[in-house]
């Protein structure tokens, strides 16, 4: 039966030892002074914070692509188009990335000079002025500039100014090289001319006065492009589209000023519909440069001709061709114009070999736009022009590993392989058709031969001015043309809404601010104190100890504001002397109050007031008038009882040891009534063996017939394990912890004491106890002695009951 109840009380101990999370939530909330001044001081920071940094202002407008990039490409390589397939809104995404691209933001940047902000100085943030500033900055980016924080610039009249560097953290720039901190705390202020340039080794700048303002002050800060483009082709600016079935997409800017982000969103859409303008123009501006270079060769010859044609008639008085030279004129006339053409087709095919081998792709010329009527050549690179654009729209986002990349690169390949071999065959026929060319028209100037002499020459010129001259007209219409069609394009994509500014700061991430500081605020202290909690192995609450121990907490004693052990003795009217009668009265609930009681103080090391609680409960019986005697059993420490001043030497050892046999010699009156001790004695070599001997257990049946209170001050049992024969002498056993000393571990001591060694009759102590800990029902020891000392307004505030630090 015992042993199921020492099992059952096993288990206990093992559900105790658990962490209960409710307990746990409960010391953590005991500091709710602290967690609530930390709350308060995150929120304050958080609210310095807002009221410091630079509002932030969001503009957004809305944009339509266009989602059929290959709408017109046609496939005459027989290759399968699914390693090039997009899927549907693909080209979209695509086109949101691209269009956040830093190439496009470049573009707009070189529209837009933002390379100097302009501040008005304020008290805790400063007013950014754009296009509203009295003053302008040029900046000389060949030469090294100060980056980084502000520079004030500050003028009393209209002619010079001064400039100043109030910031902590300035930087030296320099393209191509690092930057570099630099000091300018020395910096001595001088005086510069409105509209001349500052040259100094570490800028170089020029400030005009464009506002008739004669004094003033303005902040301003330059700007790097790698700094402008992190500033607006970052997290800033988002481009998403706005529903998966449509191409339009929506554009917000996250912006210091308001004005200065709509027009960068709306240059960003018009400069993104230039570059798409561009790109759709690249061929017909090709055909048009390859054309013109054509005529200035043309012209010339034409120019010739015609003057030659002019200096014949005149000199020889000749203006008609007769019927047959006019009939060979005509046969070679056009025999020749062909065989022009012919030529001038073979030197496009000639080029466009040339610019395949060398992947020259933007200059390729789509041959209808110069009169080369072949459907299947004119199939095969329109379609090649598409998939390099298709390509270099690619490669603006993902790299050459990507599928969609290898798979255009592959058509790419193959496209071209089918058309060097269509433009062999054709180089082939056109040769053929050259060379029968020129066989027609040497058959042609044998009949031309027998025309006179005049007749010949006139011919001759003619035949050169009407070649060149048609050559002129068609090159004219051909180049028409091309300039019509490049005029007549427009963008496939269009501005749906302009980005307008708006007055109203973002309020959501101000609150997020507050939202952060308020969570860390409470987590911060919250995981402070968990971890303190969890690493503490102090024992700091009585309640905590109490739920712990698997022995009754028979009493409290409170923290001893006293340098001596004789504190009841002393001051029987303390909050101490009131603590100990607590105990004793406890202890009256365990033995009735007309029965001997032999008990013992122990504890688990020295230090936790195990003599000190020994000797104010005997003193607390002695003035209830019972007859009480104090024994220190404690031999390992004879010096223990010093306070009570007694002369003599001879105590527990010597009787124990047999060199004393009469136990009132080694009995000792105090000058208290009806309080005896008898000390530890000399120190022998075996206190230990002397503690467990027979001779004791006499001692102290004799003692137990002198004496209504019997108190024994053992050796700590952590230190001593005969201690525990000690315990087989007495009636309880009183276990000394003290607050804030002992380890939580020494509660398993005291477990283990009752369960696995039988030790019933065991109580705990808790001693040393904080005032706060030492209520009853909201009422404290206050109306005793030490209630005349006021106690400080700031620890009632931040008093708790369940923790301390």
């Amino acid at each position: 039966m015992r042993s199921i109840q020492n099992d059952n009380q096993l288990l206990y101990m093992e559900d105790k030892n658990q962490i209960d999370p409710i307990k746990f939530i409960k010391k953590v909330l005991s500091y709710w002074p602290f967690i609530l001044a930390s709350m308060v001081i995150a929120m304050g920071l958080a609210h310095y914070y807002n009221q410091s940094t630079p509002s932030v202002y969001q503009v957004g407008g809305k944009f339509m692509v266009t989602d059929n990039m290959n709408s017109n490409l046609i496939d005459l390589t027989g290759m399968p188009q699914g390693s090039s397939y997009q899927p549907p809104g693909q080209n979209v995404s695509n086109q949101s990335i691209l269009m956040k691209s830093k190439p496009v933001a470049e573009k707009v940047l070189e529209l837009m000079d933002l390379s100097v902000d302009y501040f008005e100085p304020g008290v805790l943030v400063d007013r950014e002025l754009y296009k509203s500033s009295p003053i302008f900055v040029q900046v000389d980016w060949n030469h090294p500039q100060i980056l980084g924080d502000k520079i004030k610039v500050t003028w009393t009249d209209q002619e010079s100014f001064s400039l100043n560097f109030p910031g902590e953290s300035y930087f030296k720039f320099l393209p191509g090289l690092p930057s570099e901190k630099i000091e300018l705390d020395n910096y001595e202020s001088k005086k510069y001319k409105f509209g001349e340039w500052i040259d100094f080794p570490l800028a170089k700048i020029q400030i005009g006065l464009i506002e008739n303002v004669s004094e003033g002050e303005i902040l301003i800060q330059l700007n790097t492009k790698q700094t402008l483009l992190g500033k607006y082709a970052g997290e800033n600016l988002q481009v998403w589209p706005i529903d998966q079935t449509s191409s339009i997409l929506g554009l917000t800017l996250n912006t210091s000023h308001p004005v200065k982000g709509a027009e960068y969103l709306n240059n960003l859409m018009e400069v993104y519909m230039g570059m798409e303008l561009e790109e759709k123009n690249r061929v017909s501006k090709n055909t048009v440069d390859f054309i013109d270079k054509q005529i200035s060769g043309v012209a010339d010859s034409l120019n010739y001709f015609e003057t030659s044609l002019e200096s014949f008639r005149s000199k020889n008085k000749t203006y008609n061709i007769e019927a047959e030279g006019s009939s060979v004129y005509k046969e070679i006339t056009e025999l020749e114009r062909q065989l022009s053409q012919e030529k001038w087709k073979r030197q496009y095919f000639t080029n466009l070999q040339t610019y395949l081998v060398r992947e020259s792709y933007d200059q390729i010329i789509i041959p209808s736009g110069i009169g080369i009527e072949d459907p299947v050549l004119n199939n095969l690179i329109q379609n090649l022009i598409t998939l390099q654009e298709e390509r270099s729209y690619y490669l603006s986002t993902l790299t050459e590993a990507s599928p969609l990349v290898s798979g255009v690169t592959k058509k790419i390949e193959d496209n071209t392989t089918l058309l060097l071999e269509v433009l062999r065959n054709i180089n082939n026929n056109t040769q053929n058709l050259i060379e029968d060319l020129e066989n027609r028209i040497q058959t042609a100037e044998n009949q031309f031969t027998r025309l006179p002499t005049t007749q010949q020459d006139l011919i001759k010129i003619e035949r050169g001015f009407t070649l060149n001259e048609s050559i002129y007209t068609f090159l004219l219409q051909r180049r028409a043309e091309s300039a019509l069609a490049m005029a007549s394009n427009t963008p496939s994509s269009r501005i749906v809404e302009f980005a307008q500014p708006s007055d109203q700061p973002i309020i959501v991430k101000k609150i997020a601010i507050y939202i952060i500081a308020l969570f860390v605020g409470l987590a911060f202290p919250i995981a402070i104190f968990s971890t303190f909690i969890l690493m503490e192995t102090k024992i700091k609450d009585p309640a905590e100890l109490d739920e712990e121990l698997a022995v009754p907490l028979l009493g409290k004693i409170c923290k001893s504001k006293t340098l001596g052990q004789l504190t009841v003795l002393e001051q029987p009217r303390s909050v101490v002397s009131e603590t100990f009668r607590s105990l004793k009265t406890n202890i009256s609930f365990v033995i009735p109050k007309d029965k001997q009681i032999t008990m013992a103080i122990s504890s688990t090391i020295s230090g936790e007031g195990k003599t000190f609680t020994a000797i104010n409960l005997a003193s607390i019986y002695s003035l209830n008038l019972k007859n009480t005697l104090l024994i220190s059993c404690d031999m390992f420490k004879p010096s223990t009882l010093k306070d009570f001043k007694l002369k003599g030497k001879k105590g527990l050892s010597n009787f124990l040891s047999e060199q004393v046999n009469n136990v009132d010699d080694i009995i000792q009156p105090t000058k208290f009534p009806l309080f005896s001790i008898i000390t530890s004695g000399e120190t022998p070599p075996n206190p230990s063996d002397l503690l467990a001997s027979r001779r004791f257990g006499l001692l102290m049946e004799e003692l137990k017939n002198k004496y209504d209170v019997i108190i024994l001050d053992t050796p700590p049992v952590g230190l001593i394990s005969q201690s525990f024969e000690l315990l087989k002498q007495v009636d309880l056993t009183l276990y000394v912890l003290r607050y804030n000393f002992s380890k939580k571990e020494y509660i398993n001591d005291i477990n283990e004491i009752k369960m696995k060694k039988g030790v019933n009759n065991i109580f705990a102590v808790l001693n040393d106890v904080s005032d706060k800990h030492l209520t009853y029902k909201g009422l404290n020891y206050g109306y005793y002695e030490e209630s005349g000392s006021k106690q400080h307004k700031f620890k009632k505030l931040f008093g708790r009951n369940n923790a301390a630090l």
